[in-house]
């Protein structure tokens, strides 16, 4: 059986999935099997997924019967996962070639990690950020280093490596408690920051933001900004229940509401506000996961 999984759910994925898919069979680490789970697309994505899979055995292609939702192809492709390991892998995102053997010598190292990131690069425009992982220092105290994992921590690190049980208990709550859909992969993350499960390295690089998207529409929509507050209180409740849940003290709690920012942040919230007092009526809604 392969050590790792890597899960990639797509859609309508023909102009990317290539390449997404070449990254991952030109990997240094040879000992996993890629499973791409197709949401019905209705496109040439089949196709090429097909012909990964005939010219190599690692390569699985599946397709949903019918469109259920980017939400939940995602947690069904980790739920085809039976290895130890597992990781996803979005088909406009690529890594070094030596991302998961990087990560995979991170978690055999260190028994007490769930997660293994690496440094990740955003690539707006051509323009590229490095945001590198931060390393612990010499003798850090514990309550230091959770508030910097907290506050340096970034949504790419979904896209580390799991060991397949923690990743499948974290989702499985967030999904259970929390009913929005945005900044979900925060709270999956969470209990690995606060536990101090999660190893980091900067020696090698995940790459995402790499493709020109067309401009969202979404910052002129206005939400409501009563569902905002609601959608950021529900994080920080999470978040609070996690901690008693862990028994995690030395002061994370302070720090929750900087965490939230990765929710809705209290700007935007103000702003909307402006709006709606203004006499602007909402349009836009917060997201759910049906």
């Amino acid at each position: 059986m392969p050590r790792v999984t890597i899960g990639v759910p797509v859609y309508n994925a023909e102009s990317l999935l290539e390449q997404c898919l070449e990254n991952l069979a030109a990997q240094t680490f040879r000992d996993f099997k890629v499973i791409v789970l197709d949401n019905a697309s209705t496109d040439g994505t089949g196709a090429i997924a097909e012909r990964f899979a005939a010219r190599d055995p690692r390569f699985t292609y599946r397709r949903q019967p019918q469109n259920k939702g980017a939400l939940a192809n995602f947690v069904d492709v980790l739920g085809m996962a039976d290895t130890p390991y597992f990781m996803w892998r979005a088909d406009d995102d690529l890594s070094d070639v030596n991302f998961v053997e990087a990560l995979v010598g991170l978690l055999d190292r260190n028994a007490g990690a769930a997660l293994a990131v690496g440094l990740t690069v955003m690539d707006k425009r051509g323009r590229r950020r490095r945001k590198p992982f931060p390393l612990r220092w010499p003798g850090e105290p514990d309550a230091s280093y959770r508030a910097r994992l907290l506050l340096g921590s970034r949504a790419q690190w979904m896209f580390g490596l799991f060991r397949t049980e923690d990743a499948r208990d974290s989702l499985a709550r967030v999904l259970s408690a929390y009913p929005h859909i945005n900044a979900f992969d925060h709270l999956v993350l969470f209990p690995f920051l606060v536990g101090l499960q999660i190893a980091g390295t900067n020696e090698t690089s995940f790459v995402t933001g790499f493709v020109e998207r067309a401009r969202s529409t979404k910052g002129r929509q206005l939400l409501d900004p009563a569902k905002m507050r609601q959608e950021r209180a529900d994080f920080i409740a999470y978040c609070r229940n996690a901690l008693r849940r862990l028994k995690v003290g030395g002061g994370v709690d302070a720090v929750l509401p900087l965490y939230a920012e990765r929710s809705q942040r209290l700007t935007k919230i103000w702003r909307s506000q402006l709006r709606v007092m203004r006499g602007e009526t909402p349009t836009g809604a917060t997201k759910k996961y049906d």
